[in-house]
């Protein structure tokens, strides 16, 4: 095994929604290890149930969840882009959550340590990106959504499915983006073979009986532009519970006639 290396605190991306240190002005703080414990789980959940003002816990594992998909984000550019795997285990990921006076939020997922396990120069590089996958789907967010199922009453794969979105966007980042594709595409063709990976990977290894990756997206006319898409969520957000709101526009459980309601009345305004 390569000797570890100190990785550049510049190369954490804002989509990431990640850090290398803790912000003191947290309002909670805890460890994905604490986090995959009913005890440690169930306080840092009430505090961001409190923060959404949401009735029970599981609006806040649905928005834990989408802050944390930047994180399943960076767990595939590290690897193929800069030839590195940080230490994505649940002891060295700590999730940080803040409050804003005019009543927003934010989270952040801070690596502890910046110690990262270059590339191998004589094995497969594929089977070492693998093995990433493998330790970080298995080993950090199967715990920890499983824990987060038990203790919410939110399906397991509810919580899975609320990923593969993001990571299906940083594709479309690294294939159609003005800017950033051009950034990314020396890279473009190991992106795609390691996104592939994830995707096939066996269904058991994140409990379920289907890879929460391996899914067809479904695209719907956008609400003001008829000449553009967007894509379905996989899965509801969970957005409607929080006060004062309705389903989102994209929720797969929006009927399609309620849809087209929205889409009318956007375009009279």
């Amino acid at each position: 095994m390569p000797d570890k290396i100190l990785f550049d605190k510049e190369w954490i991306q804002p989509q990431f929604y990640m850090a290398t240190e803790r912000n003191p002005e947290a309002v909670a703080t805890a460890t994905l290890e604490e986090l995959s414990t009913p005890e440690g789980a169930k306080s840092f959940l009430h505090t961001f149930a409190q923060l959404l003002q949401a009735p029970d816990l599981q609006a806040a594992v649905t928005y834990f969840c989408s802050w944390f998909s930047g994180a399943v984000t960076a767990s595939l550019y590290f690897p193929v882009v800069k030839g590195i795997r940080p230490d994505f285990s649940a002891s060295n990921l700590s999730a940080q959550l803040f409050r804003y006076d005019n009543g927003g939020h934010s989270m952040q997922i801070v690596i502890d340590s910046r110690l990262a396990e270059p590339a191998p120069q004589k094995e497969s590089p594929a089977r070492w990106t693998e093995e990433g996958f493998r330790l970080f789907y298995g080993e950090t967010c199967r715990p920890l959504f499983e824990n987060f199922a038990a203790l919410s009453g939110v399906p397991v794969g509810m919580i899975w499915a609320q990923l593969p979105g993001r990571l299906d966007y940083f594709a479309q980042t690294w294939r159609t983006h003005p800017d950033l594709s051009v950034e990314l595409a020396p890279y473009v063709e190991q992106l795609e073979k390691s996104y592939a990976q994830i995707k096939n990977l066996e269904p058991q290894l994140f409990g379920r009986k289907k890879n929460p990756f391996d899914l067809r997206f479904r695209y719907i006319e956008h609400m003001t532009d008829p000449t553009q898409q967007i894509q379905m969520r996989p899965s509801c957000c969970l957005y409607h519970m929080l006060p004062g709101a309705e389903a989102c526009y994209n929720c797969p459980k929006l009927s399609e006639q309620d849809r087209v309601e929205r889409r009318e009345k956007a375009r009279a305004q």
